[in-house]
């Protein structure tokens, strides 16, 4: 098993001596753990692969762009084209955003869905298009990422603590759906799941929204609901009809790479963005979920907790923290392996 940093071609020497400190070389030793790297950043700026195993994870926005402006594709595609040569294990993308925003001043009114049940379906058919493009360039290194039910505002570049439903392909059930179509696998961010799941079942700070369950669906409505594994009726708050488990989710996912974060919400509504948390040694709620990960006998590891440097909004963690987060993640591997 692989456990990779998050980095960004700057970052790659100073992030590589995390993988000789003794609680890393510990882990190695005694459980065979290997190590390496996720690379973020701009695809132009990745010219020469790690001297170690290494992923990278394609502009967040990628597929969004390559759906809403197929003027550019050509473009898009020939800008990444070159990573292919440079060998990484896998690339992993997100699915395609639906790029609406509700107002910010009507708390409940955010949370509506505004799409047509023919517009996502119309959705989940593209992003299939684009991985099979993708596959053609890059193989079955290609991955797809799941994707929460939520978005920050924002301001000055700054992510606010006030979110809105912020909806696409690749949420839940529908990942499944277009793997199956695609024929490609799966990055399940675990933080992602857990706050799609908070949405879905009504936990946290979503607990307000209603569930206003409708007598009757149309047929597109019902289609939907059974890729997706939620009701997705327009002018609605998107709801599952019983909770839905977290473990069952994973297992059903199958997915051999994850991303790992301490998070289990994603705003204090009006006091602080919390995605992105530190990894704590002691935080028994993330040694419940790694054990349902660790269950599924995963391949890649990848931390993706936050510092104060990456975004204004984590000002109050430190500098260091994503470090400290690697250091106690191999420090609870060696406990749970």
């Amino acid at each position: 098993m692989f456990v990779l940093a998050p980095s960004n071609p700057d970052q790659l020497s100073d992030r590589a001596g995390w993988f000789k400190k003794p609680i890393a070389r510990k882990l190695a030793q005694e459980k065979g753990v290997e190590f390496g790297f996720e690379l973020k950043g701009t695809p132009e700026k990745i010219t020469k692969a790690p001297p170690l195993f290494w992923g990278y994870h394609l502009p967040d926005d990628l597929a969004s762009e390559w759906y809403y402006h197929p003027e550019n594709r050509v473009s898009l595609l020939s800008h990444i084209s070159h990573l292919s040569k440079l060998n990484p294990h896998y690339l992993v993308i997100h699915g395609i955003h639906l790029w609406r925003r509700e107002s910010a001043q009507k708390y409940l009114h955010r949370y509506q869905n505004r799409s047509t049940p023919a517009e996502y379906l119309k959705v989940l058919e593209a992003n299939v298009e684009l991985l099979r493009d993708l596959k053609k360039i890059f193989g079955q290194r290609l991955k797809i990422e799941n994707y929460p039910l939520y978005m920050y505002y924002q301001k000055d570049g700054r992510y606010i603590p006030e979110t809105y439903l912020y909806t696409g392909s690749g949420r839940l059930n529908d990942l499944l759906y277009i793997c199956q179509k695609a024929k490609v696998g799966i990055v399940l961010d675990l933080e992602h799941l857990i706050l799609t799941l908070n949405f879905l079942n009504r936990k946290k700070n979503y607990s307000q929204i209603p569930v206003e369950k409708k007598d009757k669906l149309t047929s597109e409505e019902k289609k939907l609901q059974k890729i997706f594994g939620f009701n997705l009726a327009k002018n609605s708050y998107p709801y599952a009809d019983l909770p839905i488990d977290i473990k069952d989710f994973i297992k059903k996912a199958g997915a051999k790479i994850y991303h790992l974060t301490g998070s289990t919400q994603d705003v204090i509504p009006g006091k602080k963005v919390v995605t992105h948390a530190p990894i704590k040694s002691n935080d028994k709620i993330f040694r419940k979920h790694l054990r349902m990960v660790l269950a599924q006998k995963p391949e890649v590891l990848v931390l993706e907790s936050a510092s104060s440097t990456d975004n204004p909004a984590w000002s109050y963690l430190r500098p260091n923290e994503t470090e400290l987060s690697f250091y106690n993640l191999c420090q609870i591997l060696l406990e749970e392996l």
